[in-house]
């Protein structure tokens, strides 16, 4: 059986609070869960950020000098070595292998005889500045794998060829921590901005459409707020406005107060390879927080949600379903039930009962070590 969970992780554990975040603290109740990410390349000597950044979850940043030699691998030299000893540490011989991507076999390579599980939380090769390899990579990993998860329906149908180890899976939500978005108070800043505002929370990159964003903002009768870090692309070349604030990147916890002060939520997509397969985790949390949402027709979001979202293509299109969109008591109840029903405690017991079935060495794994840090979560 396993007694621990190795993950090749792409993103920062530091960055925006996303699906690794919420399956992998889950999975932490039991058993511990070490995180390698990808190196960090920074004008600094190379070096190893170790911390216990959930309860139960160890992440191990490699940090590497940006001006010394190149590193084609995506698993820093010395890696595989601090890796080992974070498992000795904490006592775990028989560790699962959970890869979020493709280049970062590596750690499967270390560990031939653990359970490899795939989590496909995105197209990654269709991202901008994807390395050119990670198609054919993806192809090995899913030949490979044990277990398969799909993050949403359009990634499940590319990968269903490669047989019943494959799963949908979509993300999920923190129901009670974004339905609080209906009765707390907004963050002093948006209080004092011109109605409506129309608002955004996510990264801000290439899956953007940015004529979207500047046409909504030439409007004199709305405020536009998008939360969240800029990754990607350059920040001078960006819409301004007035009326156009980027607030950065906030705290987690402090998301369903920014959503508070939205008066209609946005999902202004690009429809491009960036986002043929996106099926966003903020729309559940849009739906909890009580808020009418207008969206781009991207295509998981329409087919599973269609009837519940004011969906527009196109700039101006876009910008006067913002104008139309209110709170329809009908629509916000079924969306709450739709979030409701789709929390990340039930999206990681679904996976685990994948995994036993799939997964021999899954089978006998220990019942949980610790309780839930977040209740009705």
């Amino acid at each position: 059986m396993i007694d621990g969970i190795v993950v090749g992780l792409h993103l920062r554990w530091r960055g925006v609070h996303q699906r690794p975040h919420h399956l992998l603290s889950r999975l932490a109740r039991r058993f511990p869960v070490v995180v390698l990410e990808e190196p960090l390349f920074a004008s600094a000597a190379s070096r190893f950020d170790v911390e216990e950044a959930a309860p139960g979850v160890t992440v191990i940043r490699p940090v590497v000098d940006a001006e010394g030699p190149y590193l084609a691998s995506r698993i820093a030299p010395g890696a595989l070595d601090l890796l080992a000893e974070s498992l000795e540490r904490l006592g775990v011989d028989r560790p699962a292998v959970w890869l979020y991507t493709p280049m970062m076999t590596e750690l499967a390579d270390a560990f031939p005889a653990a359970p490899l599980i795939y989590d496909c939380m995105d197209d990654l090769a269709s991202f901008a500045f994807a390395p050119p390899e990670m198609r054919a990579r993806e192809r090995e990993l899913l030949e490979r794998a044990d277990v398969v998860f799909c993050g949403g329906r359009s990634l499940y149908r590319a990968r269903i060829a490669y047989g019943p180890k494959v799963h949908c899976v979509p993300s999920g939500v923190e129901f009670t921590r974004f339905a609080a978005a209906r009765t707390v108070e907004p963050v002093v800043a948006l209080s004092l901005l011109a109605r409506p505002v129309l608002g955004y929370v996510g990264v801000i990159d290439e899956r953007i459409d940015y004529e979207i964003v500047a046409r909504i903002a030439r409007g004199e009768n709305a405020s536009v707020v998008l939360v969240g870090p800029i990754a990607k692309i350059d920040p001078r070349t960006l819409p301004s406005a007035a009326n156009l604030h980027y607030a950065g990147q906030v705290d987690y916890p402090e998301l369903p107060r920014w959503i508070a002060g939205f008066d209609v939520a946005l999902m202004p997509f690009a429809l491009n390879e960036s986002t043929r397969s996106i099926s966003p985790t903020k729309l559940l949390e849009y739906f909890a927080a009580g808020r009418p949402v207008v969206t781009t027709p991207v295509p998981d979001v329409v087919e599973r949600f269609g009837d519940l979202v004011s969906v527009a293509e196109g700039p101006e299109a876009f910008a006067a379903a913002c104008l139309r969109a209110r709170p329809e008591p009908h629509r916000d109840g079924a969306a709450r039930a739709a979030a409701r029903a789709q929390s990340w405690d039930a999206v990681a017991a679904s996976m685990e009962r994948a995994l036993a079935a799939g997964a021999t060495l899954w089978r006998d794994a220990p019942g949980p070590r610790r309780e839930p840090a977040t209740r009705g979560a």
